[in-house]
């Protein structure tokens, strides 16, 4: 384990050395060159939502829920063609209705650095990107890197308020179409950029809030999250643009807070995801992957997951642009889990956030966001109309790829899942080209099936507004 650790934190470093310092010529010829042409920019944004939801199977109770979460960032940088020093800060805090018992996040929580990075561009003969430091993985217009199935949140424990991830990020420029990203990733689980009191449920002060928090129940937030790897893009092929990536990630040994031990682990995964277009109103998307690692304690933990989707997407006008995907998502379970310490279920890495569902998001069966143990064949369905509003819906069977025992009920059908959601842009620069208004507004549905033993209806409700500026 050490030797493990040792040698991965040794290569992030050398990564960081070696970049960093073939850049330092580069960066300061150009800093000096352009020293009066910093540009200096800042703005803010606050959310507001409301969350409902109730019964929903496998999760730590089956409450009803009802809060109102406020999240509230500002943010300033300075830049020129050649860097890029970024800073944003948060704080959220949360109203909650149901359970009256809850008392997380309480007014005003703390203020935490959400985002701190230095962008290093053009380097190396305008071959190489650099940023470095805590940055997101998840833009405006979704995952960065493919479907967010494998690299998506480094933040799963403090639910939407964060996604950052502390990491490098070398993007090797090979070609017009073809692209290398080097990534070294070190996500611990205490947020220590941060000032001010957090509490758990219970109204317990914790000195840091916990973000990446272990995957079992009952959660822990001693477990460090690290790795890394390289995520190449070819666009080479216009009709046939595809990714293939290399990742390892190490969990770190931990405890509960029962006492009990979790044996850390190292994954390896290797990746491709292909998205053909056949015409101008049907394509497709398909992604594989495998992984292989070992835990602590000797045991192999290996995994595979698979997707695959067709879309219709036909041209009947400039302003309506409707779409139909037929689709199917596999990840491998583990029908042994618990029985034996070998583990052959899939690990998403860091991609434990709503992929597929906000509802199914809550179900700690296998822990939070941790999507394993799953196949899902589904259809969706959705429009965009203008550029201001878009509707989306999906139906399908969620069922265990194996039956696993963890649910209780003898089967391996955790039941039928319908989505439903709408998003909207309110006004648009309110000021000038700044001040946006926009929002969601979610509805989901399970109707449990044999794989638990409760036959209560699911749902999950959520409202948002944010404003922009």
């Amino acid at each position: 384990m050490i030797k493990n650790k040792e040698l991965s934190l040794a290569c992030m470093a050398a990564l960081s050395a070696v970049t960093t310092l073939l850049a330092q010529t580069n960066v300061s010829e150009a800093v000096t060159q352009s020293k009066s042409n910093l540009n200096w920019d800042g703005g803010a944004d606050l959310r507001l939502q409301e969350e409902m939801y109730d019964d929903i199977p496998g999760a730590l109770d089956g409450d009803y829920h009802n809060y109102f979460r406020v999240r509230s960032r500002v943010w300033g940088q300075v830049e020129n063609d050649d860097f890029r020093l970024f800073l944003r800060v948060g704080n959220e805090f949360l109203h909650t209705l149901k359970p009256s018992h809850d008392h997380s996040y309480q007014f005003p929580d703390e203020l935490y650095i959400d985002n701190l990075y230095l962008d290093l561009n053009n380097l190396f003969w305008d071959r190489v990107n650099l940023r470095v430091g805590r940055q997101d993985f998840l833009g405006a217009q979704g995952p960065i890197y493919g479907a967010g199935r494998v690299l998506c949140d480094g933040t799963p424990g403090d639910n939407s308020r964060s996604v950052f991830m502390d990491a490098l990020k070398a993007t090797i420029i090979l070609d017009e179409k073809n692209t290398l990203d080097l990534l070294g990733i070190y996500n611990s689980a205490d947020n220590f950029l941060s000032m001010g009191h957090s509490h758990d449920p219970n109204g317990n002060t914790w000195k840091y809030r916990p973000v990446t928090m272990q995957h079992f129940p009952p959660p822990t937030d001693e477990m460090d999250e690290y790795g890394g790897g390289l995520y190449f893009k070819s666009r080479e092929v216009q009709e046939v643009p595809f990714d293939l990536y290399y990742l390892f990630k190490r969990e770190t040994d931990a405890r509960q807070p029962s006492g009990a031990h979790i044996t850390g682990r190292s994954t390896h995964t290797l990746g491709l995801r292909v998205n053909p277009r056949f015409s101008e109103t049907l394509s497709a998307e398909l992604e594989a992957a495998a992984q292989s690692g070992q835990k602590d304690n000797g045991a192999d933990c290996t995994g595979a997951m698979a997707y695959g989707g067709l879309t219709y997407a036909p041209n009947i006008g400039e302003k309506v642009k409707p779409y139909l995907t037929g689709a199917c998502y596999y990840l491998s379970g583990d029908k042994n889990r618990g029985v034996n310490d070998d583990d052959t279920a899939w690990n998403p890495l860091w991609g434990r956030w709503p992929q597929i569902s906000e509802l199914y998001v809550y179900n700690f069966m296998y822990g939070a966001g941790y999507w394993s143990n799953l196949l899902y064949p589904h259809l969706q369905a959705g429009a965009t109309v203008g550029p201001a509003h878009r509707l989306s819906a999906s139906t399908g069977p969620l069922m265990a790829a194996v039956d696993d025992n963890q649910g209780g009920g003898g089967g391996a059908n955790y039941g039928w899942l319908g989505t439903l959601r709408y998003d909207f842009l309110l006004f648009k620069g309110l000021f000038g080209k700044r001040g946006d208004v926009y929002g969601h507004i979610v509805g989901e549905v399970l109707e449990p099936g044999d794989y638990y033993t409760t036959n209560e209806t699911a749902y999950f409700v959520r409202w948002e507004l944010s404003f922009q500026y």
